[in-house]
């Protein structure tokens, strides 16, 4: 239940202006990383059905909201990997410094705790009683030995014409690790007791989606996009392909059948043995993660795909600004890089052509690196290979679909 990927901001959430860019790459290197090692609440809600704006920086995304009576805007990082939404709250007694005011509970005339004895207490992912003063607690800790603990509550949240009453949350008062300032916290997608999704209830049938918009990660401004629920976030029509959605714990995975470079067909499944044995699942799935930048694959599948990147591609080779990127290129003059194979993701049923603005992520000014790393591991779909797809989420149906889009125009 990891939650931050690459890039010191996430709108930019872990922007610090004293790193260099490569710092800062490195960084989110290292929690993508992180996050791959992972895989080894009640609401009444009012309004018209639902969609919400999401803020495209550096790599990551965050989803727009405001909690409390008043509201207050707060910016959580968008995580379908995680149940556990969170956010900081005043008085901060520990915690990371944030450009948005912290929402203070106090000020709230809609804000409550939850009682330690309560169903909810026992339901949320992290939570544990505090009998000494009736409140329910919650501590979470990353990989990467991040952190959130605080009180689990409940409050109004407003999303453009959506109310959800009651919604349950963390109120983090310690809260330390790789975060940024452009973050307030962690807005969980997952399936299970507690995330959005589940707090929204029946009224959105199970369904979402997203369409990640491409943003420049070395560029300081940033772009904006929209997550849909409900009966609008159906996707359909010309171009898009669905497969069966499978469910481990709190996380979504697909069956996934090998890769092609161009026209060739690299490896089939057997290589995803090793995924399926550690997450638990059937064999030969990848999970669809949000939260991650990078794509994992398994280290057969993987070194398959870099031989025939390497065959194919006649731009001038790059050193690595880190070890996990094994495949870079300078970026020509115009910045363009041209003559990058079509990678095809070959899911069960459905498969998703990727473009070099799929493959290959902006490491430096002037370097663009391979977005597949190795692992013996969990396969996982990261976000960099989502950009510029609506992709659907049915929850009930079981399935999953993936469009073509120009999220800049969503």
């Amino acid at each position: 239940m990891d939650y931050c990927d690459w890039l010191d901001s996430i709108i930019s959430p872990f922007y610090n202006p004293t790193s260099s860019h490569q710092d800062r790459i490195i960084k989110a290197l290292q929690r993508s990383k992180f996050r791959a090692d992972y895989f080894s609440l009640s609401s009444s809600a009012s309004g018209n059905i639902p969609s919400a704006e999401m803020i495209a920086a550096r790599g990551v995304y965050l989803m727009k909201l405001n909690v409390g009576t008043p509201p207050i805007e707060i910016h959580l990082y968008f995580d379908t990997g995680s149940i556990v939404t969170w956010t900081q709250c005043a008085p901060c007694y520990n915690c990371f410094r944030q450009n948005l005011p912290l929402f203070n509970p106090k000020a709230s005339s809609t804000y409550k705790t939850v009682s330690s004895n309560s169903k909810t207490c026992k339901s949320v992912d992290g939570s544990y009683s505090r009998a000494r003063d009736n409140t329910c607690s919650y501590a979470l800790t990353y990989m990467n030995k991040s952190y959130s603990r605080g009180i689990v509550s409940s409050d109004t949240v407003r999303f453009n014409s959506t109310v959800l009453r009651d919604f349950i949350f963390g109120c983090g008062y310690e809260n330390a690790g790789t975060y940024g300032v452009n973050m307030c916290g962690i807005i969980g997608l997952g399936k299970g007791q507690g995330s959005l999704i589940t707090q929204m209830g029946p009224r959105i049938g199970g369904k979402f989606s997203y369409c990640l918009r491409y943003h420049d990660p070395f560029s300081n401004s940033s772009e904006s996009s929209k997550i849909h629920f409900g009966n609008k976030a159906v996707v359909s029509g010309s171009g898009s392909v669905s497969t069966r959605l499978y469910f481990f714990r709190h996380v979504y995975a697909v069956g996934l059948k090998g890769i092609s470079v161009g026209k060739k067909k690299l490896v089939l499944t057997n290589s995803l043995s090793n995924s399926s044995k550690i997450l638990g699942l059937f064999n030969e799935k990848i999970v669809v993660d949000s939260g991650a930048t990078l794509t994992y694959l398994p280290k057969k599948m993987y070194s398959a795909l870099e031989a025939a990147m390497r065959k194919e591609i006649k731009l001038q080779h790059a050193d690595p600004v880190d070890e996990m990127l094994r495949v870079c290129y300078k970026a020509p003059p115009d910045g363009k890089m041209k003559g990058i194979p079509v990678v095809t993701v070959h899911f069960v049923g459905a498969d998703v052509k990727l473009s070099a603005l799929n493959t290959f992520l902006k490491a430096s000014e002037s370097v663009y690196c391979l977005g597949f790393v190795p692992r013996n591991g969990v396969a996982i779909f990261g976000n960099l290979a989502q950009v510029n797809f609506l992709v659907g989420y049915d929850i009930k149906k079981m399935t999953i679909s993936f469009k073509p889009t120009d999220c800049s125009k969503q």
